[in-house]
């Protein structure tokens, strides 16, 4: 579980939250287009998913979160999972790779070779369903651009010349 503390209050995070996650925000943007997420909110409840950049990425991490109340300020609190379609797509393929093997097996043709085919199929799902660390580090370092705003630079005055 991911927990971002912040200074902002609850009302300036979801602001905060609804601007950089804002379509308008990576519109048109160069320099972004590997990082683009989609967002949405509704309340407090928070849903963030990096966009690929000219692909649909069926195993995509997505984080799912809530902004609530701390202290004085407010805290970020999440967990980085898949969506719940992907895991029905990984369910269905672990069945159907069950299936392959017993019918092996039921047939007396269950050998090594199948078993390996089989168990290789099935770690290979296990590893689609698990949120990889970089995609992770790529998410947290968005998600601290929201909670922890860089401070503005004042411009300095100019002395005019007499």
């Amino acid at each position: 579980m991911l927990a971002l503390n912040s200074n902002l209050t609850v009302e300036e995070l979801e602001r905060r939250w609804d601007e950089q996650t804002s379509p308008a925000r990576f519109a048109g943007s160069d320099e972004l287009m590997d990082n683009i997420f989609i967002a949405s909110r509704k309340e407090e409840r928070v849903f963030l998913i990096r966009k690929a950049s000219g692909a649909l990425d069926p195993f995509a991490t997505v984080f799912r979160g809530r902004i609530l109340p701390c202290g004085e300020g407010s805290v970020l609190k999440g967990r980085f999972t898949k969506r719940l379609f992907d895991y029905v797509l990984l369910l269905v393929l672990f069945a159907l790779d069950a299936a392959v093997y017993l019918q092996g097996l039921l047939a007396g043709e269950a050998d090594a070779s199948l078993a390996g085919w089989c168990g290789g199929f099935a770690l290979v799902l296990l590893l689609l369903a698990i949120p990889l660390r970089s995609a992770r580090r790529r998410y947290r370092a968005f998600l601290e651009s929201i909670v922890q705003p860089q401070e503005t630079n004042q411009p300095e005055q100019r002395r005019e010349a007499q």
